[in-house]
Formats: structure tokens, sequence, C-alpha cells
């Protein structure tokens, strides 16, 4: 096993934190799972759904 390996979960941001990237990775694993696709409609539905998580994520964090 190689030294520089990182943790799976190493890479994950803190919503408080980086409240955007949390947003992004939260759409992204959505599609990953099957539970939001990008071949439905256009765009605007995961984008409104990135701009509610990104929100959220932001009011936690003050």
């Amino acid at each position: 096993m190689s030294e520089n390996t990182t943790h799976p979960y190493e890479n994950i941001a803190h919503p408080e934190k980086n409240p955007k990237q949390a947003a992004l990775q939260l759409v992204v694993e959505l599609v990953r799972a099957g539970k939001l696709s990008p071949l439905q409609g256009d765009a605007s539905n995961m984008l409104s759904i990135y701009e509610q998580f990104k929100t959220h994520f932001e009011q936690d964090s003050q």
C-alpha cells in the first residue's frame, strides 16, 4: 500500500467551512446514487437543488 494513500473521506468538504463545495459534493453523490438524474429535464433542477443545499449550509454556519 502506498504511503500517499488518503482516507476516502478526507476530501469531503465540511458544510460549515465550505458550504459551496459541500453542496456540490452532495449533488454529485445524489447523481452517483441514482437519486438525481442529469438526464431528466434541463440543468435548472440540479442547480436549484445545489442552491438549496448551499443556502442551508450557509445558514447553519452563522
